[in-house]
């Protein structure tokens, strides 16, 4: 109920101010502020090596903090590295000034996320969900604020960009204290490099297995949304954006939160072998139950709702809610069981349906614009036929999670 809150307080937030947005900026212009999203979660997810989601799991504190530091160090090593790349890219590409602040503030902006989400896992697993409360709801009105503000100034894109990187770092501000208060207390094993590189291995299925999963779904988003700007619009993205993230509504508010305590008790029932599939299909069923109302209202009027709510000028986005509805209600109710591969060292399989989510995306966005045009007609076709596939690909994998859960935890390989 704390996450929750804190959850719906600070969406609460965003979504009341984004109507008013939406007549502030273009369409074009929320297309930028998407394309930005993209490459941070791309970026900030590599950075991490995806250490941080195996906070939770060690049994001794001590081991957890050590974990903690694995994962903050990888951060500034890779940190570096693409640092180099992106100076490499500069005078390569021969960047103009507003691609060079774009590219700076995703590096910035990638690097305090990273940083946000392995104190995000610490607290989860300290169990400080006020906390991570607190850092959504100083995100929400941090960021938000500053899109008014600059919309009113009439800066643009890059308004839009810059508010979204300050509410991260504003956010991250949140985990600096208790980060400093848990290093003071485990200072003595801060010499202990023997055991840090121990648990690196103990827990290399993260960065060797999960890892390259999490690059390929984020990577596969931002070669999504290049590959929509290319073959159609930034126009076009911008509406097909806006309500994949209105679509997404019902798992910010409430998935998100599930999703997280979800994590932990699983983990705890994990060390006590304990069976968790009962409790995954309670937490199935509530999903269910929650995603009825909101999509049958999009699936049926999503067009009308979306010229009432963000203006005339985003009908056509309401339309793409419409066909993407089924698709977003099956993947609101697996998102906040997707850490069942990682609970049950179930990585391997999943990666496999993760492969087929990402072909079914590149291959419809990269090679049905050559079959259907890259009109708007032609993009409505290319979205129908991708939004079918994946709400399949979805409940083939809700099923074959019920199914791993009731087999149980498999021997680490």
């Amino acid at each position: 109920m704390v996450l929750t809150s804190g959850t719906v307080i600070a969406q609460s937030i965003g979504y009341l101010i984004t109507p008013i947005l939406t007549r502030i900026y273009s369409t074009e212009e929320m297309g930028d502020l998407g394309i930005y999203m993209r490459a941070v979660g791309f970026l900030s997810t590599l950075l991490t090596a995806r250490y941080e989601l195996a906070l939770p799991l060690p049994k001794n504190d001590a081991h957890s903090y050590l974990l903690y530091r694995v994962a903050l160090r990888v951060t500034g090593l890779i940190f570096v590295c693409c640092s180099i790349l992106g100076l490499v890219a500069f005078f390569a590409l021969r960047m103009n000034t507003e691609q060079l602040v774009f590219l700076l503030l995703t590096l910035t902006g990638s690097c305090i996320l990273a940083f946000s989400n392995s104190g995000l896992n610490w607290s989860i697993r300290t169990k400080q969900f006020r906390r991570i409360s607190a850092y959504s709801i100083s995100n929400a009105l941090a960021s938000n604020f500053l899109r008014w503000i600059f919309g009113i100034l009439q800066l643009g894109g890059i308004g839009l960009v810059f508010a979204t990187f300050v509410g991260y770092f504003m956010s991250s501000l949140n985990f600096v204290p208790e980060f400093l208060r848990t290093r003071k207390r485990y200072l003595r094993y801060d010499r202990t490099n023997q055991k840090s590189i121990a648990l690196a291995r103990q827990y290399r299925q993260f960065p060797a297995v999960s890892l390259p999963h999490a690059l390929i779904d984020m990577g596969r988003d931002l070669i999504v949304a290049l590959l929509i700007v290319q073959f159609f619009s930034k126009d076009v993205f911008g509406s097909f954006n806006h309500s994949y993230m209105v679509l997404r509504l019902p798992l910010v508010f409430i998935g998100v939160s599930i999703g997280q305590v979800f994590f932990n008790r699983c983990s705890e029932m994990i060390n006590r072998k304990e069976d968790i599939y009962p409790l995954l299909r309670r937490t199935l069923l509530l999903l269910a139950a929650l995603s009825v109302v909101p999509f049958g209202c999009i699936l049926f009027f999503g067009e009308p709702i979306f010229e009432i709510v963000f203006g005339q000028n985003w009908g056509e986005s309401g339309y793409y809610s419409q066909i993407m509805a089924i698709w977003l209600m099956m993947n609101f109710i697996h998102s906040p069981i997707s850490n069942i591969p990682i609970i049950l060292n179930r990585q391997k399989e999943y990666f496999i349906f993760g492969l087929i989510s990402t072909a079914i995306q590149l291959i419809g966005f990269g090679c049905l614009p050559f079959l259907y045009g890259t009109s708007k007609s032609g993009f409505i076709d290319v979205l129908l036929i991708v939004s079918v596939l994946l709400a399949i690909n979805q409940v083939v994998i809700i099923l074959f999670s019920l199914y791993y859960a009731k087999i149980g935890l498999v021997k680490k390989r």
